[in-house]
């Protein structure tokens, strides 16, 4: 699946005091929200390992993705995906085989794509998308070189709308 129309994610940086000192959490949860009603898990993409970087700050090298947003990203994905419109066009194209959730960053969406920006695939018969055949790709990364993960405008919607009924 091309990724046609990706999105720009609402990220922050929330500073948040532990016992072992200040932590810094990328996060897609407002600022505002966040200092009112706290942060929830699935919120919080990961950890800027040296939030006093002041060369690259969102260098892959310096963030510690959250298995929890990852998970829920997935489940998201896994959940709606079938109902996406690209998607849908993608697996009609074909009898049977893979259609592949592409990273909106990926410099090649039409050429070969690095396995990075290979966020995941739904198995398709007969044109049509298997219900409860996703598989997430392992070897995606949340942030790479080219910066965090751009999902199709549609499932970037249903994820922070899932994010926000889980507040």
């Amino acid at each position: 699946m091309t990724n046609n129309t990706p999105s720009t994610l609402p990220i922050s940086i929330c500073k948040v005091a532990t016992p072992d000192g200040k932590v810094s959490y990328v996060t897609l949860a407002a600022l505002e929200d966040a200092g009112r009603q706290g942060l929830v898990s699935q919120e919080i993409v990961g950890q800027l390992l040296d939030a006093q970087r002041t060369d690259d700050l969102f260098a892959p090298d310096n963030f510690a993705r959250n298995r929890a947003f990852v998970e829920f990203m997935h489940d998201v994905i896994r959940k709606h995906g079938p109902s996406v419109p690209n998607l849908i066009a993608a697996a009609r194209s074909q009898a049977d085989g893979w259609v592949y959730v592409i990273d909106g960053r990926t410099p090649t969406p039409e050429g070969p794509v690095p396995p990075e920006d290979i966020v995941g695939g739904f198995e398709v018969r007969q044109g049509e998308v298997v219900a409860d055949s996703y598989q997430a790709n392992p070897n995606h990364q949340v942030l790479s070189p080219r910066g965090f993960f751009q999902l199709d405008s549609v499932l970037q919607a249903r994820l922070l709308d899932e994010l926000a009924t889980n507040r």
